[in-house]
């Protein structure tokens, strides 16, 4: 009987453990600010391969080469990813409380209004310490035609480590950030 309790108490003791660190990494983070919905699934155009290519990486696993881009998908990526990389700048900075929202360059206007109305969610105490950086290249993440282009940057402020996920989309002849997460 003594055992058995003993056992529940500790099941018990680790799962609240479990959840109560389930959080660390967001507080940690910069936070989601998002003006958009997610394009769905079936509105997506990226081209597969008639027969896909097997991939072995250094471990030995087999796995599938990502689809061809075609020329003005990989133009539209590029682009982009320079958008996305100005915005990083900006907001970056912002999410830390160092910089104020309309210092954000390559943003959608509907974004921008969102991040002037939010407070950045990063803690001072941990945003005094930190010094955020994007590490290497952006990943796509998915894309859409020729106007809009997911991307994943990895971020490290010298405490954690994170992903921010990235809709860019064409306005017109340029490229803006309208969601970020």
């Amino acid at each position: 009987m003594v055992a058995r309790r003993l056992t529940c108490a500790l099941i018990a003791l680790a799962s609240a453990a479990g959840i109560g660190a389930c959080g660390d990494e967001y507080v940690r983070g910069a936070g989601v600010y998002s003006a958009t919905t997610t394009v769905p699934a079936e509105q997506a155009t990226i081209p597969t391969p008639a027969e896909p290519v097997q991939t072995t990486d250094a471990g030995g696993t087999e796995g599938v080469e990502a689809p061809k881009l075609t020329a003005a998908q990989q133009r539209a990526v590029r682009e982009a990813s320079a958008a996305a990389r100005s915005f990083l700048a900006g907001y970056l900075p912002y999410s830390y409380g160092r910089r104020d929202a309309a210092a954000i360059r390559s943003v959608s206007p509907s974004l921008r209004s969102t991040l002037a109305r939010n407070a950045p969610r990063v803690p001072p105490a941990l945003a005094e310490k930190a010094r955020p950086r994007v590490l290497g290249r952006l990943e796509v993440s998915g894309i859409t035609g020729r106007e809009r282009v997911m991307l994943l940057a990895r971020i490290d402020d010298g405490q954690s480590r994170y992903a921010a996920l990235l809709t860019v989309q064409r306005l017109g002849q340029r490229w803006a950030v309208d969601e970020v997460r």
